[in-house]
Protein backbone atom coordinates (compact mmCIF):
# COMPACT_ATOMS: atom_id res chain seq x y z
CA UNK A 1 0.00 0.00 0.00
CA UNK A 2 0.97 3.58 -0.83
CA UNK A 3 0.05 5.56 2.34
CA UNK A 4 -1.01 8.71 0.11
CA UNK A 5 -4.36 10.23 0.38
CA UNK A 6 -5.95 11.34 -3.23
CA UNK A 7 -8.56 13.44 -2.98
CA UNK A 8 -10.40 16.11 -5.57
CA UNK A 9 -12.71 18.57 -5.54
CA UNK A 10 -15.33 20.88 -7.61
CA UNK A 11 -15.02 18.30 -10.40
CA UNK A 12 -17.64 17.21 -12.29
CA UNK A 13 -20.09 15.31 -9.88
CA UNK A 14 -17.79 15.47 -6.74
CA UNK A 15 -18.48 18.85 -4.56
CA UNK A 16 -16.92 18.12 -1.96
CA UNK A 17 -13.04 16.40 -1.48
CA UNK A 18 -13.72 12.97 -2.62
CA UNK A 19 -11.37 9.98 -4.36
CA UNK A 20 -8.59 7.82 -2.32
CA UNK A 21 -7.43 7.38 1.21
CA UNK A 22 -4.35 5.22 -0.39
CA UNK A 23 -3.38 3.70 -2.93
CA UNK A 24 -2.95 -0.26 -3.64
CA UNK A 25 -2.08 -2.50 -6.16
CA UNK A 26 -5.88 -3.51 -7.28
CA UNK A 27 -8.21 -0.56 -7.04
CA UNK A 28 -11.91 -1.70 -7.32
CA UNK A 29 -14.26 1.02 -8.06
CA UNK A 30 -17.86 0.11 -7.42
CA UNK A 31 -21.19 2.16 -8.18
CA UNK A 32 -24.11 2.18 -9.75
CA UNK A 33 -24.51 3.67 -13.48
CA UNK A 34 -23.33 7.60 -13.39
CA UNK A 35 -22.24 7.93 -9.70
CA UNK A 36 -18.71 9.06 -10.85
CA UNK A 37 -16.71 5.78 -11.11
CA UNK A 38 -14.95 7.42 -14.26
CA UNK A 39 -14.94 10.92 -13.16
CA UNK A 40 -12.18 9.15 -10.58
CA UNK A 41 -10.20 7.44 -13.23
CA UNK A 42 -10.08 11.11 -14.06
CA UNK A 43 -8.24 12.29 -11.22
CA UNK A 44 -5.43 9.06 -11.78
CA UNK A 45 -4.91 10.95 -15.00
CA UNK A 46 -4.38 14.44 -14.07
CA UNK A 47 -1.85 12.95 -11.13
CA UNK A 48 0.17 10.80 -13.83
CA UNK A 49 0.49 13.14 -16.39
CA UNK A 50 0.79 16.09 -13.69
CA UNK A 51 -2.16 18.24 -15.29
CA UNK A 52 -3.61 19.63 -12.70
CA UNK A 53 -5.95 22.12 -15.18
CA UNK A 54 -9.25 20.94 -15.99
CA UNK A 55 -11.05 21.93 -18.74
CA UNK A 56 -13.78 24.64 -17.93
CA UNK A 57 -16.75 22.76 -18.98
CA UNK A 58 -16.02 19.62 -16.07
CA UNK A 59 -15.44 22.88 -13.31
CA UNK A 60 -18.54 22.39 -10.76
CA UNK A 61 -20.42 25.51 -9.63
CA UNK A 62 -17.79 27.78 -11.57
CA UNK A 63 -15.54 26.56 -9.44
CA UNK A 64 -11.53 25.64 -10.32
CA UNK A 65 -11.10 21.56 -9.58
CA UNK A 66 -8.66 21.09 -6.70
CA UNK A 67 -6.69 18.24 -6.08
CA UNK A 68 -5.74 17.33 -2.47
CA UNK A 69 -3.29 14.79 -0.92
CA UNK A 70 -2.07 13.70 1.93
CA UNK A 71 0.66 11.79 3.82
CA UNK A 72 3.71 11.71 6.54
CA UNK A 73 7.11 13.33 6.18
CA UNK A 74 9.64 11.15 5.69
CA UNK A 75 13.60 11.74 6.69
CA UNK A 76 14.35 11.74 2.98
CA UNK A 77 12.13 14.59 2.66
CA UNK A 78 12.54 16.55 5.65
CA UNK A 79 16.98 16.18 4.78
CA UNK A 80 15.88 17.94 1.67
CA UNK A 81 14.11 20.69 3.12
CA UNK A 82 15.41 21.87 5.98
CA UNK A 83 19.59 21.73 5.23
CA UNK A 84 21.99 21.50 8.30
CA UNK A 85 24.30 23.69 7.37
CA UNK A 86 21.00 26.47 8.04
CA UNK A 87 21.45 28.74 11.21
CA UNK A 88 19.47 31.29 11.99
CA UNK A 89 16.51 33.73 11.03
CA UNK A 90 12.98 33.19 12.07
CA UNK A 91 13.86 29.52 13.49
CA UNK A 92 17.00 30.92 15.15
CA UNK A 93 18.68 27.44 15.17
CA UNK A 94 20.03 24.49 13.02
CA UNK A 95 17.55 24.36 10.46
CA UNK A 96 18.17 20.31 10.45
CA UNK A 97 17.24 20.06 14.04
CA UNK A 98 14.15 21.92 12.92
CA UNK A 99 13.26 19.59 10.08
CA UNK A 100 13.71 16.48 11.47
CA UNK A 101 10.47 17.09 14.20
CA UNK A 102 8.34 16.71 11.07
CA UNK A 103 9.77 13.13 10.31
CA UNK A 104 6.47 11.29 10.78
CA UNK A 105 3.72 13.68 10.98
CA UNK A 106 0.97 14.41 8.36
CA UNK A 107 1.41 16.73 5.99
CA UNK A 108 -1.87 18.13 3.40
CA UNK A 109 -1.70 20.35 0.21
CA UNK A 110 -3.00 20.80 -2.88
CA UNK A 111 -2.40 21.76 -6.68
CA UNK A 112 -4.01 23.23 -9.70
CA UNK A 113 -3.32 24.69 -12.74
CA UNK A 114 -0.64 23.25 -15.78
CA UNK A 115 2.36 21.34 -14.83
CA UNK A 116 4.59 24.71 -15.96
CA UNK A 117 2.97 27.13 -13.41
CA UNK A 118 1.09 24.52 -10.43
CA UNK A 119 1.86 24.97 -7.38
CA UNK A 120 2.03 22.71 -4.24
CA UNK A 121 0.03 24.76 -1.82
CA UNK A 122 0.27 23.76 2.10
CA UNK A 123 -3.23 22.94 3.04
CA UNK A 124 -2.29 21.52 6.80
CA UNK A 125 0.67 20.48 8.57
CA UNK A 126 0.64 18.43 11.96
CA UNK A 127 3.07 20.82 13.71
CA UNK A 128 2.01 21.29 17.48
CA UNK A 129 4.55 21.50 19.91
CA UNK A 130 6.55 22.45 16.98
CA UNK A 131 8.36 25.91 17.80
CA UNK A 132 8.05 27.89 15.48
CA UNK A 133 5.32 26.27 13.34
CA UNK A 134 5.85 25.41 9.93
CA UNK A 135 4.14 28.93 8.04
CA UNK A 136 5.89 31.14 10.33
CA UNK A 137 9.57 29.22 9.22
CA UNK A 138 9.91 31.63 6.30
CA UNK A 139 9.82 29.90 3.25
CA UNK A 140 9.59 26.49 4.20
CA UNK A 141 5.65 25.97 4.61
CA UNK A 142 6.22 26.52 0.31
CA UNK A 143 9.57 24.39 0.28
CA UNK A 144 8.25 21.24 2.59
CA UNK A 145 4.93 20.57 0.18
CA UNK A 146 6.67 20.88 -2.81
CA UNK A 147 9.33 18.21 -2.07
CA UNK A 148 6.64 15.82 -0.92
CA UNK A 149 7.13 12.74 -3.24
CA UNK A 150 3.56 12.04 -5.53
CA UNK A 151 4.90 8.49 -6.73
CA UNK A 152 2.17 8.03 -9.66
CA UNK A 153 3.70 11.36 -10.87
CA UNK A 154 5.45 10.64 -14.38
CA UNK A 155 3.72 7.19 -14.78
CA UNK A 156 1.75 6.89 -17.80
CA UNK A 157 -2.00 6.00 -17.54
CA UNK A 158 -2.97 3.50 -20.13
CA UNK A 159 -7.18 3.18 -20.07
CA UNK A 160 -9.77 0.53 -21.51
CA UNK A 161 -12.96 1.87 -22.14
CA UNK A 162 -16.20 0.35 -21.25
CA UNK A 163 -17.38 0.61 -24.89
CA UNK A 164 -15.07 -1.14 -26.78
CA UNK A 165 -14.57 -3.41 -30.46
CA UNK A 166 -11.86 -4.59 -32.41
CA UNK A 167 -12.92 -3.97 -36.53
CA UNK A 168 -11.30 -4.96 -39.40
CA UNK A 169 -9.08 -1.98 -40.22
CA UNK A 170 -6.58 -0.70 -43.35
CA UNK A 171 -2.89 -1.38 -42.67
CA UNK A 172 -0.69 2.05 -41.28
CA UNK A 173 2.97 1.02 -41.17
CA UNK A 174 3.77 4.95 -40.19
CA UNK A 175 1.83 5.48 -37.25
CA UNK A 176 1.11 2.11 -35.30
CA UNK A 177 -1.47 2.98 -32.61
CA UNK A 178 -4.01 1.09 -29.86
CA UNK A 179 -6.77 3.51 -28.92
CA UNK A 180 -7.93 3.39 -25.24
CA UNK A 181 -11.68 1.71 -26.85
CA UNK A 182 -9.71 -0.33 -29.44
CA UNK A 183 -9.04 1.15 -32.91
CA UNK A 184 -5.90 0.41 -34.11
CA UNK A 185 -5.30 -2.74 -32.41
CA UNK A 186 -6.27 -4.54 -36.06
CA UNK A 187 -3.52 -2.84 -37.62
CA UNK A 188 -1.41 -3.39 -34.16
CA UNK A 189 -1.39 -7.08 -34.68
CA UNK A 190 -1.05 -7.31 -38.18
CA UNK A 191 2.10 -5.02 -38.32
CA UNK A 192 3.56 -7.15 -35.94
CA UNK A 193 3.15 -10.81 -37.58
CA UNK A 194 4.61 -9.39 -40.78
CA UNK A 195 7.07 -6.09 -40.33
CA UNK A 196 10.43 -7.63 -39.79
CA UNK A 197 11.15 -4.56 -37.53
CA UNK A 198 8.49 -5.79 -35.07
CA UNK A 199 8.52 -8.87 -32.60
CA UNK A 200 6.22 -11.39 -34.20
CA UNK A 201 6.49 -13.88 -30.78
CA UNK A 202 4.48 -10.90 -28.91
CA UNK A 203 1.70 -11.97 -30.70
CA UNK A 204 2.40 -15.29 -31.77
CA UNK A 205 3.68 -16.59 -28.67
CA UNK A 206 2.90 -14.20 -25.71
CA UNK A 207 -0.67 -12.94 -26.35
CA UNK A 208 -1.22 -16.65 -27.77
CA UNK A 209 -0.37 -17.99 -24.34
CA UNK A 210 -2.17 -15.53 -22.63
CA UNK A 211 -5.42 -16.48 -24.65
CA UNK A 212 -4.96 -20.18 -23.71
CA UNK A 213 -4.42 -19.42 -20.19
CA UNK A 214 -7.60 -17.15 -19.35
CA UNK A 215 -9.46 -19.32 -21.84
CA UNK A 216 -8.53 -22.87 -19.90
CA UNK A 217 -11.69 -25.19 -20.51
CA UNK A 218 -13.10 -23.29 -22.74
CA UNK A 219 -11.28 -22.77 -26.08
CA UNK A 220 -7.73 -23.64 -27.13
CA UNK A 221 -6.56 -21.53 -29.51
CA UNK A 222 -3.73 -22.71 -31.74
CA UNK A 223 -2.57 -19.73 -33.67
CA UNK A 224 -3.29 -15.66 -34.68
CA UNK A 225 -3.23 -14.80 -38.29
CA UNK A 226 -4.12 -11.71 -39.58
CA UNK A 227 -5.59 -11.96 -43.17
CA UNK A 228 -6.54 -9.24 -46.36
CA UNK A 229 -9.98 -8.90 -47.80
CA UNK A 230 -10.88 -7.57 -50.86
CA UNK A 231 -11.52 -3.89 -49.82
CA UNK A 232 -7.86 -3.86 -48.16
CA UNK A 233 -9.23 -3.74 -44.83
CA UNK A 234 -7.45 -6.68 -42.65
CA UNK A 235 -9.16 -9.11 -40.28
CA UNK A 236 -7.52 -10.94 -37.17
CA UNK A 237 -8.26 -14.76 -37.16
CA UNK A 238 -8.20 -16.77 -34.64
CA UNK A 239 -7.56 -20.64 -34.97
CA UNK A 240 -8.86 -23.46 -32.84
CA UNK A 241 -8.15 -26.83 -33.56
CA UNK A 242 -11.12 -28.59 -34.15
CA UNK A 243 -13.26 -24.93 -35.36
CA UNK A 244 -10.43 -23.66 -37.72
CA UNK A 245 -10.06 -19.93 -38.21
CA UNK A 246 -12.31 -17.74 -36.75
CA UNK A 247 -12.24 -13.71 -38.07
CA UNK A 248 -12.43 -11.81 -34.41
CA UNK A 249 -14.90 -9.43 -35.66
CA UNK A 250 -17.49 -11.94 -35.54
CA UNK A 251 -16.11 -13.56 -32.03
CA UNK A 252 -18.40 -12.74 -28.65
CA UNK A 253 -17.12 -9.24 -26.86
CA UNK A 254 -15.73 -11.36 -23.84
CA UNK A 255 -12.86 -12.62 -26.60
CA UNK A 256 -12.53 -8.82 -27.57
CA UNK A 257 -12.19 -7.66 -24.19
CA UNK A 258 -9.53 -10.50 -23.80
CA UNK A 259 -7.84 -9.17 -26.63
CA UNK A 260 -7.90 -5.52 -25.59
CA UNK A 261 -6.47 -6.57 -22.16
CA UNK A 262 -3.76 -8.43 -23.34
CA UNK A 263 -2.75 -5.49 -25.79
CA UNK A 264 -2.45 -3.35 -23.32
CA UNK A 265 0.04 -5.41 -21.21
CA UNK A 266 1.68 -6.96 -23.75
CA UNK A 267 1.89 -4.20 -27.09
CA UNK A 268 1.62 -0.89 -26.16
CA UNK A 269 4.39 -1.38 -23.80
CA UNK A 270 6.34 -2.27 -26.99
CA UNK A 271 5.51 0.51 -28.88
CA UNK A 272 5.69 3.48 -26.18
CA UNK A 273 8.81 1.25 -25.52
CA UNK A 274 8.49 1.99 -21.83
CA UNK A 275 8.19 -1.01 -19.32
CA UNK A 276 5.37 -2.31 -17.81
CA UNK A 277 6.28 -0.93 -14.26
CA UNK A 278 5.94 2.55 -15.53
CA UNK A 279 2.48 2.16 -16.07
CA UNK A 280 -1.20 2.45 -14.37
CA UNK A 281 -3.85 0.88 -15.97
CA UNK A 282 -7.71 1.75 -15.82
CA UNK A 283 -9.81 -0.75 -16.84
CA UNK A 284 -13.67 -0.27 -17.34
CA UNK A 285 -16.44 -2.85 -16.39
CA UNK A 286 -14.34 -5.86 -18.01
CA UNK A 287 -17.23 -7.99 -17.24
CA UNK A 288 -18.93 -6.73 -20.37
CA UNK A 289 -20.56 -9.40 -22.00
CA UNK A 290 -18.28 -11.73 -20.77
CA UNK A 291 -18.66 -14.82 -18.86
CA UNK A 292 -18.30 -14.86 -14.90
CA UNK A 293 -15.52 -18.31 -15.02
CA UNK A 294 -13.85 -16.44 -17.41
CA UNK A 295 -13.83 -12.82 -15.76
CA UNK A 296 -12.38 -14.67 -13.03
CA UNK A 297 -9.50 -16.08 -14.88
CA UNK A 298 -8.66 -12.33 -17.02
CA UNK A 299 -8.65 -10.44 -13.55
CA UNK A 300 -6.24 -13.35 -12.07
CA UNK A 301 -4.01 -13.45 -15.34
CA UNK A 302 -3.92 -9.02 -14.70
CA UNK A 303 -3.34 -9.31 -10.93
CA UNK A 304 -1.07 -12.08 -11.29
CA UNK A 305 0.64 -9.91 -14.54
CA UNK A 306 0.56 -6.54 -11.99
CA UNK A 307 2.94 -8.56 -9.39
CA UNK A 308 5.83 -10.00 -11.81
CA UNK A 309 6.20 -6.18 -13.23
CA UNK A 310 4.87 -3.92 -9.82
CA UNK A 311 2.00 -2.15 -11.58
CA UNK A 312 -0.94 -0.79 -9.94
CA UNK A 313 -4.34 -0.69 -11.33
CA UNK A 314 -8.21 0.27 -11.44
CA UNK A 315 -11.11 -1.60 -12.12
CA UNK A 316 -14.29 -0.06 -12.60
CA UNK A 317 -16.79 -2.34 -12.59
CA UNK A 318 -20.73 -3.59 -11.37
CA UNK A 319 -19.53 -7.33 -10.52
CA UNK A 320 -20.01 -9.52 -7.60
CA UNK A 321 -17.69 -11.73 -9.12
CA UNK A 322 -14.80 -8.70 -8.75
CA UNK A 323 -15.84 -7.99 -5.61
CA UNK A 324 -16.02 -11.52 -4.49
CA UNK A 325 -12.11 -11.95 -5.73
CA UNK A 326 -10.39 -8.89 -4.29
CA UNK A 327 -12.87 -8.41 -1.43
CA UNK A 328 -10.16 -10.26 0.87
CA UNK A 329 -6.84 -9.33 -0.24
CA UNK A 330 -4.42 -7.31 1.20
CA UNK A 331 -3.15 -5.62 -1.91
CA UNK A 332 -6.70 -4.29 -2.72
CA UNK A 333 -9.17 -2.04 -1.86
CA UNK A 334 -12.69 -1.42 -2.90
CA UNK A 335 -13.95 2.33 -3.59
CA UNK A 336 -17.61 2.37 -3.57
CA UNK A 337 -19.53 5.59 -5.21
CA UNK A 338 -22.46 6.69 -4.50
CA UNK A 339 -24.92 9.51 -5.84
CA UNK A 340 -27.49 11.70 -3.93
CA UNK A 341 -28.98 13.11 -6.67
CA UNK A 342 -27.05 16.09 -5.46
CA UNK A 343 -22.89 14.99 -5.52
CA UNK A 344 -21.26 12.13 -5.18
CA UNK A 345 -18.96 10.34 -2.61
CA UNK A 346 -16.24 7.70 -1.96
CA UNK A 347 -16.05 5.27 0.38
CA UNK A 348 -13.74 2.92 1.15
CA UNK A 349 -14.59 -0.46 2.21
CA UNK A 350 -13.51 -1.57 5.39
CA UNK A 351 -16.31 -3.40 7.23
CA UNK A 352 -19.10 -6.00 6.76
CA UNK A 353 -21.70 -3.48 6.67
CA UNK A 354 -19.65 -1.27 4.22
CA UNK A 355 -19.31 -4.27 1.45
CA UNK A 356 -23.39 -4.96 2.21
CA UNK A 357 -23.87 -1.90 1.35
CA UNK A 358 -22.06 -2.17 -1.95
CA UNK A 359 -24.16 -5.18 -2.54
CA UNK A 360 -27.53 -3.29 -1.94
CA UNK A 361 -26.45 -0.15 -4.17
CA UNK A 362 -25.99 -2.73 -6.95
CA UNK A 363 -28.94 -4.80 -6.05
CA UNK A 364 -27.32 -8.14 -6.03
CA UNK A 365 -29.01 -10.61 -3.63
CA UNK A 366 -28.28 -13.38 -1.98
CA UNK A 367 -30.11 -15.57 -4.63
CA UNK A 368 -28.30 -13.99 -7.38
CA UNK A 369 -25.17 -15.34 -6.00
CA UNK A 370 -26.43 -18.53 -5.03
CA UNK A 371 -23.24 -19.80 -3.14
CA UNK A 372 -19.82 -19.56 -2.84
CA UNK A 373 -17.64 -22.13 -4.10
CA UNK A 374 -17.14 -24.20 -0.96
CA UNK A 375 -17.66 -24.28 2.65
CA UNK A 376 -16.12 -25.57 5.60
CA UNK A 377 -17.85 -26.42 8.27
CA UNK A 378 -15.77 -26.27 11.75
CA UNK A 379 -16.35 -25.80 15.29
CA UNK A 380 -15.33 -22.00 15.97
CA UNK A 381 -12.73 -19.16 15.32
CA UNK A 382 -9.30 -20.69 16.77
CA UNK A 383 -9.96 -23.62 14.21
CA UNK A 384 -10.63 -21.10 11.52
CA UNK A 385 -7.43 -19.60 11.99
CA UNK A 386 -5.20 -22.64 12.24
CA UNK A 387 -6.77 -24.34 9.20
CA UNK A 388 -6.58 -21.20 6.67
CA UNK A 389 -3.05 -21.49 7.73
CA UNK A 390 -2.53 -24.65 6.69
CA UNK A 391 -5.02 -24.28 3.24
CA UNK A 392 -2.21 -21.67 2.88
CA UNK A 393 1.19 -23.83 3.30
CA UNK A 394 -0.44 -26.85 1.65
CA UNK A 395 -1.08 -24.65 -1.56
CA UNK A 396 1.84 -22.44 -1.51
CA UNK A 397 -0.50 -19.67 -1.37
CA UNK A 398 -2.85 -20.20 -4.35
CA UNK A 399 -6.33 -20.89 -2.56
CA UNK A 400 -7.67 -18.00 -0.28
CA UNK A 401 -10.92 -17.65 1.86
CA UNK A 402 -13.30 -15.43 0.74
CA UNK A 403 -12.23 -16.34 -3.02
CA UNK A 404 -11.73 -20.22 -3.12
CA UNK A 405 -14.03 -21.22 -0.01
CA UNK A 406 -15.55 -19.63 2.93
CA UNK A 407 -15.50 -21.02 6.95
CA UNK A 408 -18.83 -21.43 8.53
CA UNK A 409 -18.97 -22.19 12.25
CA UNK A 410 -20.88 -24.69 13.53
CA UNK A 411 -20.43 -24.09 17.10
CA UNK A 412 -19.79 -27.35 19.11
CA UNK A 413 -23.35 -28.61 20.42
CA UNK A 414 -25.27 -27.53 17.65
CA UNK A 415 -23.90 -30.01 15.33
CA UNK A 416 -26.28 -32.38 16.56
CA UNK A 417 -28.82 -30.16 14.57
CA UNK A 418 -26.71 -30.27 11.37
CA UNK A 419 -26.94 -33.32 8.60
CA UNK A 420 -25.55 -33.63 5.36
CA UNK A 421 -28.05 -35.48 3.97
CA UNK A 422 -30.64 -34.54 0.86
CA UNK A 423 -32.25 -31.52 1.95
CA UNK A 424 -35.92 -33.00 0.48
CA UNK A 425 -35.10 -36.01 2.49
CA UNK A 426 -35.10 -34.67 6.02
CA UNK A 427 -37.96 -34.07 8.03
CA UNK A 428 -35.76 -32.27 10.91
CA UNK A 429 -32.49 -30.65 11.51
CA UNK A 430 -30.62 -27.93 9.54
CA UNK A 431 -28.82 -29.05 5.82
CA UNK A 432 -25.48 -28.42 4.96
CA UNK A 433 -26.17 -28.86 1.71
CA UNK A 434 -28.67 -26.05 1.82
CA UNK A 435 -25.71 -23.43 3.02
CA UNK A 436 -23.45 -25.44 0.01
CA UNK A 437 -23.70 -28.45 -1.88
CA UNK A 438 -19.70 -28.05 -2.08
CA UNK A 439 -18.59 -28.34 1.81
CA UNK A 440 -16.60 -30.22 4.21
CA UNK A 441 -16.27 -30.54 8.02
CA UNK A 442 -13.55 -30.55 10.38
CA UNK A 443 -14.34 -32.31 13.81
CA UNK A 444 -12.98 -32.67 16.92
CA UNK A 445 -12.55 -36.46 17.99
CA UNK A 446 -12.76 -35.26 21.35
CA UNK A 447 -11.02 -38.66 22.60
CA UNK A 448 -9.19 -39.53 25.60
CA UNK A 449 -7.60 -42.73 24.66
CA UNK A 450 -6.94 -44.93 21.15
CA UNK A 451 -9.67 -47.17 22.66
CA UNK A 452 -12.31 -44.38 22.97
CA UNK A 453 -15.05 -44.13 20.60
CA UNK A 454 -16.56 -41.36 18.94
CA UNK A 455 -20.14 -39.82 19.74
CA UNK A 456 -23.03 -41.18 18.00
CA UNK A 457 -23.59 -37.48 16.20
CA UNK A 458 -19.50 -37.10 14.65
CA UNK A 459 -20.44 -40.93 13.63
CA UNK A 460 -23.68 -40.07 11.70
CA UNK A 461 -22.50 -36.93 10.50
CA UNK A 462 -19.11 -38.89 9.15
CA UNK A 463 -21.81 -41.64 7.29
CA UNK A 464 -23.16 -39.16 5.79
CA UNK A 465 -20.51 -37.27 4.35
CA UNK A 466 -18.88 -40.78 3.04
CA UNK A 467 -22.07 -41.33 1.35
CA UNK A 468 -21.73 -37.87 -0.60
CA UNK A 469 -17.77 -38.83 -1.54
CA UNK A 470 -17.71 -35.78 0.95
CA UNK A 471 -14.38 -35.51 3.13
CA UNK A 472 -15.32 -35.10 6.91
CA UNK A 473 -11.93 -34.75 8.75
CA UNK A 474 -12.19 -36.17 12.24
CA UNK A 475 -8.87 -35.34 14.24
CA UNK A 476 -6.30 -37.83 14.85
CA UNK A 477 -6.10 -36.83 18.47
CA UNK A 478 -8.02 -35.20 21.17
CA UNK A 479 -8.75 -31.54 19.57
CA UNK A 480 -7.08 -29.47 16.66
CA UNK A 481 -4.26 -27.90 19.17
CA UNK A 482 -2.96 -31.81 19.03
CA UNK A 483 -1.43 -30.80 15.55
CA UNK A 484 0.55 -28.18 17.34
CA UNK A 485 4.31 -28.88 16.90
CA UNK A 486 6.94 -28.41 19.88
CA UNK A 487 9.06 -26.20 17.51
CA UNK A 488 6.11 -24.17 17.63
CA UNK A 489 5.96 -23.90 21.60
CA UNK A 490 9.25 -23.58 21.58
CA UNK A 491 9.59 -20.22 19.19
CA UNK A 492 6.37 -18.96 21.23
CA UNK A 493 7.30 -19.39 24.68
CA UNK A 494 11.35 -19.39 24.03
CA UNK A 495 11.25 -22.91 25.95
CA UNK A 496 13.31 -25.97 25.01
CA UNK A 497 10.55 -28.52 24.56
CA UNK A 498 11.53 -32.32 23.78
CA UNK A 499 8.07 -34.32 23.02
CA UNK A 500 5.17 -32.78 21.01
CA UNK A 501 1.65 -32.88 23.56
CA UNK A 502 0.30 -36.77 23.50
CA UNK A 503 -2.35 -37.25 21.16
CA UNK A 504 -5.07 -37.82 23.17
CA UNK A 505 -3.63 -35.08 26.17
CA UNK A 506 -5.68 -32.08 26.97
CA UNK A 507 -3.53 -28.76 25.35
CA UNK A 508 -3.58 -26.84 28.10
CA UNK A 509 -2.46 -28.72 30.78
CA UNK A 510 0.93 -29.68 28.62
CA UNK A 511 1.20 -26.24 28.14
CA UNK A 512 0.79 -25.29 31.76
CA UNK A 513 3.57 -27.75 32.47
CA UNK A 514 6.27 -26.05 30.29
CA UNK A 515 5.72 -22.34 30.84
CA UNK A 516 3.67 -22.41 34.09
CA UNK A 517 0.16 -20.44 33.73
CA UNK A 518 0.54 -19.84 30.41
CA UNK A 519 -2.17 -22.71 29.87
CA UNK A 520 -4.97 -21.61 32.26
CA UNK A 521 -4.60 -18.43 30.40
CA UNK A 522 -5.28 -19.25 26.86
CA UNK A 523 -7.96 -22.10 27.52
CA UNK A 524 -10.06 -18.88 27.62
CA UNK A 525 -8.42 -17.64 24.95
CA UNK A 526 -8.02 -20.05 21.88
CA UNK A 527 -8.39 -17.40 19.29
CA UNK A 528 -5.72 -15.04 20.40
CA UNK A 529 -2.88 -17.96 21.04
CA UNK A 530 -3.92 -19.54 17.49
CA UNK A 531 -2.88 -15.60 16.24
CA UNK A 532 -0.15 -16.41 18.16
CA UNK A 533 0.89 -19.49 17.10
CA UNK A 534 0.10 -19.81 13.09
CA UNK A 535 3.47 -17.63 12.31
CA UNK A 536 5.97 -19.96 13.40
CA UNK A 537 4.07 -22.80 11.70
CA UNK A 538 5.32 -24.85 8.46
CA UNK A 539 4.96 -27.31 6.27
CA UNK A 540 7.81 -29.02 7.67
CA UNK A 541 7.26 -29.22 11.38
CA UNK A 542 3.62 -29.76 11.42
CA UNK A 543 4.37 -32.54 8.48
CA UNK A 544 5.53 -34.33 11.66
CA UNK A 545 1.70 -34.35 13.65
CA UNK A 546 -0.33 -37.31 13.43
CA UNK A 547 -0.80 -37.96 9.59
CA UNK A 548 -1.68 -34.47 9.06
CA UNK A 549 -0.47 -34.33 5.95
CA UNK A 550 -2.49 -37.00 3.97
CA UNK A 551 -5.54 -35.14 5.70
CA UNK A 552 -4.71 -31.42 4.48
CA UNK A 553 -4.37 -32.67 0.80
CA UNK A 554 -7.40 -34.10 0.51
CA UNK A 555 -8.64 -30.13 1.98
CA UNK A 556 -7.20 -28.56 -0.83
CA UNK A 557 -7.96 -31.24 -3.66
CA UNK A 558 -11.83 -30.71 -2.76
CA UNK A 559 -10.92 -26.83 -2.61
CA UNK A 560 -9.25 -26.94 -6.24
CA UNK A 561 -12.32 -29.79 -7.41
CA UNK A 562 -14.98 -27.08 -6.03
CA UNK A 563 -13.09 -23.96 -8.11
CA UNK A 564 -12.48 -26.05 -11.21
Amino acid sequence: MHQLEIMVKNYKCFSEEVGFDAIQRVNLIIGRNNSGKSSLLDLIDAVTSKKYEFDRSTWRDNQRPQVFFQSVVTEEVATRTFPNNTRGGQIGGNHGDYGRQYIGKTIKWSKSGEERNNNSILIYCDDEGIRPPLRQSGDYHKHLPKNMPIFLEGKVFRRLLAERDILPEPASTTDIKISTNGTGLTNAIQCFINKSDLPSDLVERNILEGLNEIFAHDAGFTDIVCQLHDNNAWEIYLEEEHKGRIPLSQSGSGLKTVMSVLACLILVPHLEGKPLNSYVFGFEELENNIHPALLRRLNEYIYKASIEHDFIYFLTTHSNVLIDQFSKQSDAQIIHVTHDQQSSKCTTAKTYIENNGILDDLDIRASDILQSNGVIWVEGPSDRIYLNRWIDLWSNGTLKEGTHYQIIFYGGRLLSHLTAENPEDIESGISILNANRNALILIDSDKRSRQSRINDTKQRIKDEFDALNAFCWITRGKEIENYIPLEVVSARWGVHVTEHVGRYDNYFDYLDQLVSGEGTKYSSKKTLMAEELIPHMTRENLSQMLNISDSMERVCRSIESWNS
